[in-house]
């Protein structure tokens, strides 16, 4: 059979000064003639012959130098899946630059949908089991029924493959047509591509074949994007260049905030807050001083409504009850219980406060809830962003807990006013000056992330170093005057800044997708 690109050169060869058929025009012109159709295999030539055996699965396979970018495969996976306007499962990039070796530029288009992983992140950080791996293709399913529409898988997906979907409230993505696969016929995408540039292939899917394979190719499947190892994607990307380095995102120099989570934001603050405000109720009993009943029953209360908060952040809030199934390996799943827990022993000890159990219930709330901030840490530093990294955001997380914790004390204790806000005061100008990014960080999403919050972010950036400072400096005054107002008022002023950050945590942050993928 004389493949397409074998006319395009012959095409070339007969008239070097007319102008060349496009991908689309070749197809048309070969389905038009007979030469395409369902005897001739045409459809069936792009995938093997038989199912996986044992310990292997299909996977996409992308020859980069046939890839003309005409989004055929974008088209033919919409229509097939009947998606909604605003929904792709597939998308289309740009990769170019000069490669190293050569002094002539290169481009070349990069067609990406989901990588169906060895050792998907996904799955691996879903708190619902929402997803399962095919035992036949291979392929990672999204269970609609099962989702809860939190967006953990796309937080954690190094390549957010995963889409929020507003109308269903639920996150969908790519399957690889699987039920085609199963009846020998061939994804949308690669059957409606018209130079061949996609295909489907088998792929060891033992976890140590496939490291070892990335240990012998490029860290990542094209440059600028997250290294494989995290989730051990299956796609592969060939080209007859000998290299791809020097090569980049053509959409890099865009400068475009991530998704806001203000529901999240909102509950981690509030949590923190209440979990260093009980840290700061205990330290006070152990050391003898009266930390007052109304620091105590404000704990539960700050708590409670963090985690009602938080339901606003699901697209399915109804069932949330699910969010217990992955408390085997979901650092979400942990979350939601640890804080859960919290909140409880924080009410209960509110309950029994004078009483001889009050000093020991004391501790444990506030060990259980300086383990509901360890899990809140784990949920983001798990995910492999540089922005989100596990000294970032123990930096993040522990300084709020600890600035708002004393500030909700100064405010609440009778007694010690002064020493409370004076620390609170401290931490927070502390808390500011190490939380600064720099743009010479050497990782270079964390430079991007410089350059969001020195640009679009400005105001925001902003606004969060004066509310902090402002706070700061009213509990300052407040230690001078011992005046319960300035304390309250600093900790409003600390409270404000503290969510604005938050809120930047998530805009700020810059995913290493891949071309086409923002």
């Amino acid at each position: 059979m004389i493949s397409l690109v074998d006319m395009a050169e012959a095409a070339r060869g007969a008239n070097r000064s007319a102008i060349l058929p496009t991908a689309a025009d070749a197809f048309s012109d070969a389905h038009s003639h007979g030469r395409i159709d369902e005897e001739s295999g045409w459809y069936r030539a792009r995938m093997p012959v038989s199912l996986p055996a044992s310990g292997q699965q299909f996977a996409f396979s992308v020859e980069l130098d046939a890839c003309t970018g005409c989004k055929a495969c974008v088209v033919a996976c919409h229509s097939l899946n009947g998606l909604d306007d605003d929904e792709l499962w597939r998308s289309v990039g740009v990769l170019h630059g000069t490669p190293s070796g050569r002094n002539m530029a290169e481009q070349r288009t990069v067609t990406t949908a989901c990588h169906h992983c060895v050792d998907p992140a996904c799955l691996n950080g879903c708190p619902v089991d929402a997803y399962e791996k095919d035992l036949i293709t291979g392929a990672v399913v999204h269970l609609d029924d099962q989702c809860i529409g939190c967006s953990y898988c796309t937080m954690t997906c190094p390549y957010e493959v995963p889409k929020f979907n507003d109308r269903l409230g639920i996150v969908r993505k790519c399957d690889m047509c699987r039920g085609r696969l199963v009846a020998g016929e061939e994804p949308a995408c690669v059957q409606g591509c018209p130079n061949g540039a996609i295909r489907i292939i088998t792929i060891d899917q033992q976890l140590a074949v496939a490291e070892a394979r990335y240990a012998a190719s490029p860290a990542s499947l094209v440059p600028g994007t997250s290294l494989s190892s995290l989730s051990v994607p299956s796609t592969v990307y060939r080209t007859a260049l000998s290299t791809l380095d020097g090569l980049g995102d053509g959409d890099a120099s865009l400068l475009l905030p991530s998704v806001r989570h203000d529901p999240l934001a909102a509950m981690l603050v509030l949590t923190q807050a209440a979990v260093g405000a009980s840290t700061s109720n205990a330290a006070l009993r152990v050391a003898g001083a009266d930390a007052g009943r109304s620091l105590a029953a404000v704990v539960p209360l700050i708590a409670g409504l963090g985690m009602a908060i938080s339901f606003a952040h699901l697209g399915r809030p109804s069932k949330a009850w699910r969010v217990v199934l992955g408390l085997g390996h979901s650092w979400l799943s942990r979350e939601a219980v640890a804080l859960g827990a919290f909140l409880g022993l924080a009410g209960l000890h509110a309950a029994f406060v004078g009483s001889s159990i009050a000093a020991g219930l004391a501790l444990v709330v506030a060990a259980v809830g300086a383990f509901g901030v360890f899990t809140s840490i784990k949920v983001y530093a798990v995910t492999g962003r540089a922005w989100w990294s596990h000294r970032r955001t123990t930096q993040r997380f522990a300084s709020t807990a600890t600035v708002l914790g004393l500030a909700i004390a100064a405010v609440c204790s009778s007694g010690a006013l002064r020493p409370l806000a004076l620390g609170a005061a401290v931490a927070a100008v502390f808390g500011l000056l190490s939380g600064r990014t720099s743009a010479l960080d050497p990782d270079v999403s964390v430079r991007r992330t410089a350059a969001l919050l020195s640009g679009p972010l400005r105001r925001h950036s902003r606004l969060c170093t004066g509310l902090t400072l402002l706070g700061g400096a009213l509990l300052l005054g407040a230690a001078v005057a011992t005046s319960r107002s300035a304390a309250g008022a600093g900790a409003v002023s600390l409270t404000a800044s503290a969510l604005i950050e938050r809120s930047l945590f998530f805009r700020a942050v810059v995913p290493n997708r891949m071309p086409g993928g923002r």
